[in-house]
Order: structure tokens, then C-alpha cells, then sequence
């Protein structure tokens, strides 16, 4: 599921930016990729925006504490409870292609522009509102997350890559559910009360 909710999210921005363009890009713009690579190179390619993934958290708050699901049958079937991931997902404008490229620089700044307008005018997802959606996503909320200087210094340094204009997303709830039976119990259809005489 993350790869599809990914994925979904680049072809989103794809089909943004190539309308903000003119559809005059040519290939698509926005790639999912690494950011950097063993090297601490830029992994993504030149004059493209990156789509890359650098952290899962569990979402605690809205936990599932359901475990018995009834099944067509009428069964009492018992799974161990949904969890519910948010992704942190980080868009980079790589369109330097030197020190001294202002071009490129500005370039990069008007495409990451463009991702912002993306999700402020759209940063819920389902199924019904966008029919590419695979529907076992149920549902992609995209905000924005704002980080400090100093975790900013440190997340670039934990990369090992120069820094690129970039912003951060915080793309909420990737649910799993496995459905991996545990138990399995008959409906219970009659009660008997039984009385003892005294």
C-alpha cells in the first residue's frame, strides 16, 4: 500500500504541473525516487522534481481496537487490529545543474510552487473523487509539515546529499489489515437458562 499511495500521489503531481506547464514538459516532471544515492549524489534526475519517502510513523490516535468481524456466513472471525500508517513524504525541485545556474534555481522554486498549489487546492484523496485511486487506500489526507532549521540541518546531514528546495508532506492514513484469521466462532443463536429447584 505505500508504494500504490506513492505512486498515486507522483501521477497526481504529474498531471498538475503538466497542465500548469502548458503540457509542454515533454516526460513526465515529478519522478518517485531516492533522494540521494550511496555516493551522496542527488539521486534524482536532473530537471525533475523527486518524490521520496523518509519516514513511517504508526498512527496511535486513531488506533482500531476492533478484532471480531462477522463473515458472510455469520461467523465470528478474529484478526489482530488494523494499524494506520502516515508517511512523510518529501518533494525536492532538482533543476541546478551548476553553482551559477539562477535559471535553474528559479525554475525549481516555480515547480515546487506548484506542487504547494497542488495539495492547497486538493489534499484529500478517495476513491470517489479520484477514480485512479486504488480503492484499498480508502482515503489519502496530504498536509503540510513544517520542520525547524535545526532539523532540517540535521535530516540533509543524515542524508549525506547538499541540500535542495524541497518541501515536506505528511500524507495520513495508510491502513493494513492483513486479515490473517486467529479465530474463528459459530454465532451464538439459542440461550438456555437452566433453574435448580431449592
Amino acid at each position: 500500500m505505500i508504494d500504490k499511495a506513492l505512486r498515486f500521489l507522483t501521477d497526481e503531481l504529474n498531471i498538475y504541473l503538466d497542465l500548469q506547464n502548458g503540457g509542454n514538459v515533454g516526460d513526465k516532471l515529478v519522478v518517485l525516487t531516492n533522494v540521494a544515492d550511496g555516493s551522496g549524489a542527488w539521486a534524482i534526475p536532473s530537471h525533475k522534481v523527486g518524490v521520496s519517502l523518509i519516514n513511517i510513523e504508526e498512527e496511535k490516535v486513531f488506533k482500531e481496537q476492533q478484532t471480531n468481524f462477522r463473515n458472510a456466513a455469520g461467523e465470528f472471525e478474529q484478526y489482530n487490529p488494523e494499524i494506520k500508517l502516515n508517511l512523510y513524504m518529501l518533494v525536492c525541485a532538482n533543476f541546478v545543474t551548476n553553482d551559477m545556474d539562477q535559471d535553474g534555481y528559479e525554475q525549481g522554486l516555480k515547480q515546487l510552487s506548484r506542487v504547494v498549489s497542488c495539495f492547497q487546492g486538493k489534499n484529500v484523496f478517495t476513491p470517489d473523487t479520484s477514480p485512479t485511486m486504488d480503492p484499498g487506500l480508502k482515503k489519502l489526507i496530504v498536509e503540510l509539515y513544517s520542520y525547524s532549521f535545526e532539523q532540517q540541518y540535521n535530516f540533509w546531514t543524515v542524508l549525506g546529499a547538499k541540500y535542495l528546495p524541497s518541501v515536506l508532506y505528511k500524507v495520513r492514513l495508510i491502513a493494513f489489515q492483513e486479515q490473517r484469521l486467529l479465530n474463528q466462532n459459530e454465532p451464538i443463536s439459542a440461550i438456555t437458562l437452566q433453574t435448580s429447584n431449592l
